[in-house]
């Protein structure tokens, strides 16, 4: 039964670089094609049933050795496995929705634009009306691709049969241990403990855009005019595309990082078609070969989106090259989101704004209580999206979900959704958990950097050494485990909420 493990163990890092940079040519806009049918077929012990058998084997075996690395590399390996049957399942229609939204030409008024210009273009649409026209035929548009969508989506359901699990979460559950009915009610416990702070800033920032806009339920905003309202266009003057990168590269110096942590990180900053309208990072290899791609944009949002990606590779990019390939390549994915998030936090410190943006005391305050809210809307968002997620992946893709999506993103957001979006708008393998666990830790990791090296831990170089020094343990840790070693206590998300809605109240 070792023999599946060890051929996966001798290909994983070749087939994950080929897998990366696939998804780095695609989003970058080098390539229309995804085509991940193929390299899946070239590869199919990760994605064989017999594998994942091989896996639980090993595992139960290095249990009873009490072999603590053992167990460590094989979960990791053992969760790859069952994500990759899964997109093995997947890839076809992966390919057919990848295909059909970079054809895609939607028409808006007596204009044409791409699926994913229209996209990118939505929430910075200064004018209500086109806006709304742009939602509807992008919704719109979605709906009619739901076959494919759903798809996709439905090839979580095989897979459970695939590998013997009673249902989707439980599967999920056993290869992460997350315990996704308690981070539920953790989820529903937030959205109630932050429902008032938001709502009242929500109208606010509506105001602002339009005097005669309101939140639901007494108002009419949809949530195209959240997603415009949360790009704070007031505050572009002072984010200006041409400082934001500056203002960040002397950030990482005067910190102890380099921008492209000495050649590991490689920057797209090219303008093209098809790029996507957000950064993302991609690590080809773990260390050597990680990319950043860059869309240079102005404006709050995007200067967050900036250090948020900037987190990503800097975490990749100092991972020990010494380590097992299973905890160099592979990890939990809350921990590098939570690492992304604390450099995307820096945005709720008044004086790191003041210091590399230049901005003022008042406007920095102001500043900092918008990106709370950024913040919360999207902590927000992702918290009705776990409840839904978890019925979608149990009851299957069928139309009724598409309901049941736009009332808890109501419910979150104040706002009307498009129902179409109800199957755009989720992460495979409930990505979702990751994201909420992550802010959690984050909120863990900025608490004791404040406490250990002060405020202003974000000029301190030994803070930076202090995480580099957590970045080098790669897969190593889980984020339960980080949080505890960390603060001494375990993961509790209500305390992101918490924290935002203080800063909101300040």
């Amino acid at each position: 039964m070792d023999r599946p493990l060890h051929s996966v163990r001798t290909r994983l890092d070749d087939f994950l670089a080929e897998l990366a940079t696939l998804q780095y040519r695609h989003g970058a806009g080098l390539s229309r094609d995804l085509p991940l049918e193929s390299l899946h077929a070239s590869f199919p012990e990760l994605s064989a049933p017999d594998t994942f058998a091989a896996a639980n084997e090993a595992l139960a075996k290095a249990r009873a050795k009490e072999d603590t690395l053992a167990v460590r590399r094989i979960q990791l390996l053992r969760e790859l496995v069952a994500t990759h049957v899964e997109e093995a399942l997947a890839a076809r229609p992966a390919q057919a929705v990848a295909l059909a939204e970079s054809q895609a030409v939607l028409t808006i008024d007596d204009q044409t634009c791409s699926f994913s210009e229209a996209l990118g273009r939505l929430p910075h649409e200064p004018v209500r009306a086109r806006r709304a026209k742009m939602e509807r035929a992008l919704g719109n548009f979605l709906w009619e691709q739901r076959g494919p969508q759903g798809d996709r989506r439905e090839a979580a359901l095989h897979t459970v049969e695939k590998l013997g699990a009673t249902d989707y979460p439980a599967l999920r559950e056993d290869v992460t241990g997350i315990a996704y009915a308690q981070l539920a009610e953790a989820a529903a416990q937030t959205l109630k403990q932050t429902e008032d702070a938001y709502r009242d800033v929500l109208a606010y920032a509506l105001k602002k855009m339009d005097p005669l806009l309101r939140p639901l339920p007494g108002g009419d905003a949809r949530r195209h005019d959240v997603q415009a309202a949360l790009q704070a266009p007031w505050f572009d003057e002072h984010f200006r595309r041409e400082d934001a990168w500056p203002a960040v590269v002397r950030w990482l110096g005067e910190w102890g990082f380099t921008p492209n942590a000495t050649g590991r990180i490689r920057l797209d900053e090219e303008d093209r078609p098809g790029k996507s309208s957000r950064p993302f990072a991609v690590a080809i290899r773990v260390p050597s070969d990680i990319r950043l791609v860059l869309q240079p944009r102005g404006g709050l949002d995007a200067l967050g989106s900036l250090l948020h990606e900037m987190g990503h590779a800097q975490h990749r990019a100092h991972v020990s090259d010494t380590l097992p390939m299973e905890l160099r390549r592979l990890g939990d994915a809350g921990i590098t989101e939570a690492h992304a998030s604390v450099f995307e936090r820096l945005l709720l410190s008044p004086e790191w704004l003041k210091r590399y943006l230049g901005l003022g005391t008042v406007l920095a305050r102001d500043t900092m209580r918008f990106a709370a809210f950024q913040s919360l809307a999207v902590l927000r968002r992702h918290c009705a999206k776990l409840s839904y997620e978890l019925s979608l992946y149990t009851k299957g893709s069928s139309p009724e979900r598409a309901d049941e999506y736009a009332d808890g993103q109501r419910r979150a957001l104040f706002a009307e959704p498009h129902p179409g979006f109800f199957l755009h708008d989720v992460d495979p393998q409930l990505y979702v958990a990751h994201y909420l666990r992550a802010w959690a830790l984050e909120t863990r990791l900025t608490a004791r950097l404040t406490e250990r090296f002060n405020e202003d831990f974000w000029r301190n170089p030994h803070a930076a050494a202090w995480l580099k020094g957590l970045y080098a343990r790669g897969g190593t840790d889980d984020a339960e485990g980080l949080a505890t070693e960390v603060s001494g206590t375990p993961l509790a998300l209500p305390e992101a909420g918490v924290r935002l809605v203080a800063i909101l109240n300040r």
